[in-house]
């Protein structure tokens, strides 16, 4: 890594936009997009619910920062920042459905070859609720913007040229549409505080 910051950075959304919560990851990195400009060293892409194919925005990043729906013992809404560490550990869970093994198992095999991230670091949200069709939870929803900013957070403080736009590009939110666009009615009506906040 240069004095002059990561020379390899991927914000990566994981995550199903068809099951509620569960498209925490790609909404906010769609928002992250349109509020924020980067520097070209950073790739910021929605891969949906990877498996083993995730591996190549693993191989040999600087900084990896994933963005997803997390199991964690804490209020739906609250918003969750962990390290690799954690992950491994199994203190946090990310929530892909059917892909659930693809970013440890990658992780894994990256670490065994020498060519896994430097740093990994996971931005989470304790989901509400993940059914088919049921859209973005209220609490979920006035969590992202609180996740956008910590992203852009964690990439200044490392060096990394990340600035707000002066006009928000639009983002693209195909699949929040029609009466989708509305937040699920909620019984939570605000976010807590991160439960870790030492990334």
């Amino acid at each position: 890594m240069s004095a002059s910051g990561p020379a390899r950075v991927c914000v990566v959304g994981i995550g199903n936009v068809l099951l509620g919560d569960d498209g925490f990851g790609p909404l906010v990195v769609e928002m992250f997009r349109s509020i924020y400009e980067c520097d070209s060293k950073v790739e910021i892409r929605d891969l949906g619910t990877p498996g083993l194919d995730i591996a190549p925005y693993l191989y040999d990043a600087d900084l990896v920062v994933l963005v997803d729906a997390v199991h964690a013992a804490a209020d739906p809404g609250t918003l969750c920042i962990y390290c690799e560490d954690d992950l491994l550990s199994r203190r946090t869970q990310l929530r892909l459905t059917a892909h659930d093994p693809g970013v440890q198992q990658s992780l894994a095999q990256l670490r065994l070859a020498g060519h896994g991230p430097s740093e990994l670091v996971i931005v989470g949200v304790v989901p509400e609720s993940c059914g088919l069709g049921e859209g973005v939870s209220e609490c979920v929803v006035k969590t992202c913007l609180d996740a956008v900013n910590r992203i852009a957070r964690l990439l200044t403080e490392r060096s990394i040229g990340c600035r707000r736009r002066d006009s928000p590009s639009p983002p693209n939110l195909w699949w929040l549409t029609g009466n989708c666009l509305a937040a699920r009615p909620s019984h939570r009506a605000s976010v807590e505080h991160p439960v870790s906040a030492d990334a």
